[in-house]
């Protein structure tokens, strides 16, 4: 035997549901509550600590206080072998250097891949 439901049947629930989700208070806009992601650890720990590397300097870009360098993996920062630009905490310490150098240098990440070198000097 089939048996018939009413539209009110259905139509009451879901109107109760509306209503109960409606009844809520307002957050007090935490970033938990609204959804945002805490940064994650292992970016946190990248982006905090100083890495050290070893490349070819590139460019000096004086007036911009960046540099370019073509530069090995960086393990501690889990990048591969690239060619980038950083930019340079101390304009100064890039005063004794030329393009072409091989050259040692430590850095820190502040986001994604943008990169500040925090010490430069020429290879051994």
């Amino acid at each position: 035997m089939k048996t018939m439901t009413s539209p009110l049947s259905t139509v009451i629930p879901l109107a109760t549901l509306l209503l109960v989700g409606c009844e809520q208070s307002p957050s007090d806009g935490s970033a938990a509550e609204r959804g945002a992601m805490p940064e994650m650890p292992q970016q946190a720990a990248q982006s905090q600590a100083e890495h050290m590397a070893e490349g070819t300097l590139n460019s000096i870009d004086r007036a911009g206080g960046t540099v370019n360098i073509s530069h090995e993996p960086v393990a501690s920062a889990s990048w591969p072998a690239m060619t980038m630009s950083f930019k340079l905490s101390d304009p100064s310490a890039a005063q004794n250097l030329t393009p072409g150098q091989k050259v040692e240098f430590r850095f820190t990440i502040e986001s994604g891949m943008s990169a500040t070198v925090t010490q430069i000097s020429p290879a051994d």
